[in-house]
């Protein structure tokens, strides 16, 4: 899925949380990550005055439990991993 500034939320809730997926990041990286769920009110540095953003938060253990979050505006586009 290519995420855009017109990527839904609950899109990429739906097909991606619960779920081992590899995430192309817009700098070159490939992370191989477990989606926990998507939040609308990301911030980088968590400081006041910092703009929220949706954001996938991950985890790299498969647990439900939360860990990091990665902004859409940092991802190219996320798929699915077979290998897990």
């Amino acid at each position: 899925m290519k995420i855009t500034p017109k990527t839904n939320l609950g899109d990429v809730n739906n097909n991606f949380a619960g779920s081992w997926v590899v995430v192309h990041m817009k700098d070159g990286r490939t992370l191989h990550l477990y989606i926990v769920n998507t939040d609308d009110e990301f911030q980088r540095n968590d400081e006041d005055d910092e703009p929220k953003l949706n954001a996938i938060i991950y985890n790299t253990t498969g647990s439900n439990s939360y860990r990091n979050g990665i902004a859409f505006d940092d991802v190219d586009s996320i798929e699915l991993d077979d290998n897990h």
